[in-house]
């Protein structure tokens, strides 16, 4: 049974998506007093410095939340199923990692959460303002009751280049890296068919497509695969542990979702290397590129948008490079899990002081 006083999150699944990854990192290095219960172990949560424990069915579920005060569900599945079993007297959050908007999610699930799981949530994290906005309009909630938390992007302080890059040399093809799911709407097609316009542009260029398909995308992923092997300055290398020396070796990042991404790690991921990153106008990327010295936000689902975007960072390449730098202090793991913390201990308050109000 668990200590009442430690935070219990819940997760539904052990695939490394990237709600489940932020999660991993932040119960790694947190000071909270936390647990997990999910219902597959394994996986993500291999080798996990912090308790885990795998429920065999919703019954098990059930059990394992009744000792729970504050409970932390880490998926939009994961807070129906809270919202179902956890008692009563428990103070319910959930971390939407996705925006509640149609082009999202089912219009099933938008219900449920709305007519079930809306019905038992206190509070809401948050991780981006616009995922917040997606909250209050999809929920009705009021703003007080959703905080807005980043995401944990694998990226500490000391992984921070110390020193801008260079310019790209002019008799060398610029060298452009999309890192991420190979998803529909993540859409690294549009980078593919990016290559041509930027060859119209009088940009030599050449790009490589990193990561691989989840949750069911591996037809979108064969396609892409065919997609690429039209393009003679194209490759597709598939999932890739060493993400830095990836990084390193590439000139542009390109970002290229057509749904609004919620917050982005992988943009983080790519100023904290020290490049300029070029990503579609819509959900959290707006926030993590605000202010750079010239527009790094391109029309989503536009390859000409994508590759004139690009040339002009290669026009302003070392100031862009040197404002990405500057940029990514903002978000390195440390930033991160501090205020993290806090917003769960003033949660935790909260809760405990709403309890000690209600009948027994």
């Amino acid at each position: 049974m668990a200590d009442p006083t430690m935070i219990t999150f819940v997760s539904h699944t052990n695939e490394p998506g990237g709600g489940e990854l932020a999660l991993r990192r932040y119960l790694d290095a947190t000071q909270v007093p936390v647990r997990l219960v999910t219902l597959e172990g394994g996986g993500v949560w291999e080798g996990a410095r912090f308790e885990v424990v795998t429920t065999s069915g919703l019954p098990d579920l059930r059990q394992e939340l009744r000792a729970s005060s504050l409970i932390i569900a880490n998926s939009m599945r994961a807070a129906f199923l809270v919202a179902l079993l956890a008692p009563r007297r428990a103070h319910l959050v959930y971390w939407v990692r996705d925006g509640l908007i149609d082009s999202a999610m089912s219009r099933v699930a938008l219900t449920l959460t709305k007519q079930v799981t809306a019905r038992r949530m206190s509070r809401y994290l948050a991780n981006s303002e616009w995922t917040k906005r997606t909250v209050l309009e999809a929920l009705g909630v009021r703003p007080n009751q959703v905080d807005v938390v980043q995401s944990m992007c694998g990226v500490a302080q000391a992984d921070l280049r110390h020193l801008p890059r260079e310019v790209p040399q002019s008799d060398a093809p610029l060298r452009l890296l999309y890192l991420g799911r190979l998803s529909p709407w993540k859409a690294p097609d549009v980078a593919v068919h990016a290559l041509a316009a930027l060859g119209e542009l009088g940009v030599d260029a050449s790009l490589t497509v990193a990561g691989s398909s989840l949750f069911g995308e591996e037809e979108y992923a064969k396609a892409l695969a065919t997609l690429v092997a039209t393009e003679p300055n194209a490759s597709l290398v598939g999932h890739v542990n060493d993400v830095r020396k990836l990084l390193d070796s590439h000139d542009v990042l390109v970002h290229c979702s057509t749904v609004p991404e919620p917050f982005g790690q992988v943009v983080v991921q790519g100023l904290a290397a020290g490049l300029p990153v070029v990503a579609t106008a819509a959900g959290g990327p707006c926030e993590i590129l605000r202010s750079p010295p010239i527009d790094l936000l391109y029309q989503p689902g536009n390859a000409d948008s994508l590759a004139s975007m690009v040339v002009k960072v290669v026009r302003n390449y070392a100031e862009v490079a040197t404002w990405a730098l500057a940029r990514a202090h903002y978000f390195t793991d440390e930033v991160a899990v501090a205020h993290t913390d806090t917003t769960l201990r003033n949660l935790q308050a909260t809760g405990e002081a709403e309890q000690s109000r209600s009948p027994n």
